[in-house]
């Protein structure tokens, strides 16, 4: 082929950023592929997959006031249990709107990384001292429950939280709503729905009523303000009212 020498170098030179541009892309596809999540879960933690079979998580919903975590927008030093192996001093936070687990690690080159555990085979978890079940206790299907205990009640919360839109604030769409609950109470084996203090007095010995509705009255006890530090002393009490109750 014939062509003055500057004219050899220029083409020559084009040939070679074209082969440089095709390595890169196929070097550029080959670190994303092994950029993937579950390359460097393997690289840390080897073969053990259990813990972190799940989706990158993003957060969305940037334009809503408030936040959908409970019990607030902090990560939890906690533990896990899928398909009955435990995994503790994990960082944890619940997305109690999307009804997610965040876990929150380090990979091998100390990037954070958050990861939306898998609910199937995710059995409970722990906040801190926030304690989860994953149970049915009505038609709404398999639900995370909180688990509160004292002596031999037991109390068994649905949290969740809503949208509602925002008609006043410019730089927000919606709003989150504050922690709702639903409430089951575990005594003498059976579950027991409560939405309201007759439905809680119902359950337990006539003779305990005149000290329990006299509580309630004291403490301005509401269900539905009603978070786990309520719940908790609620528990204390009756489990202490039974004990001393002259038909226990």
């Amino acid at each position: 082929m014939s062509g003055s020498p500057l004219r050899i170098l220029l083409t020559f030179s084009f040939v070679l950023i074209l082969n440089e541009s095709g390595s890169a892309q196929a070097s550029n596809s080959a670190v994303q592929e092994s950029d993937s999540l579950s390359w460097y879960i393997e690289m840390k933690y080897g073969l053990d997959q259990e813990l972190f079979n799940g989706i990158q998580y993003y957060k969305t919903n940037v334009q809503y006031k408030g936040n959908p975590y409970f019990p607030e927008d902090v990560f939890y030093n906690g533990s896990v249990t899928l398909r009955g192996t435990r995994y503790d001093n994990v960082l944890l936070k619940y997305d109690s709107y999307s009804q997610q687990l965040i876990l929150k690690y380090t990979d091998f080159k100390d990037r954070i990384n958050l990861l939306i555990i898998n609910s199937i085979h995710l059995d409970s978890f722990c906040l801190g001292t926030h304690c989860f079940q994953k149970l049915s206790l009505s038609d709404d299907g398999v639900l995370f429950h909180q688990l509160i205990e004292s002596g031999p009640v037991s109390c068994y919360i649905y949290w969740r939280r809503e949208i509602h839109s925002l008609n006043y604030d410019f730089q927000y769409t919606h709003e989150y709503s504050s922690p709702i609950g639903t409430y089951y109470i575990r005594y003498m084996g059976e579950f027991h729905p409560i939405a309201n203090r007759k439905k809680l007095l119902g359950i337990f010995p006539e003779s305990t009523q005149p000290e329990f509705k006299s509580y309630l009255r004291q403490e301005h006890f509401r269900f539905r303000k009603a978070g786990p530090k309520e719940i908790q002393n609620l528990l204390n009490f009756i489990s202490s009212l039974i004990e001393t109750s002259p038909q226990h």
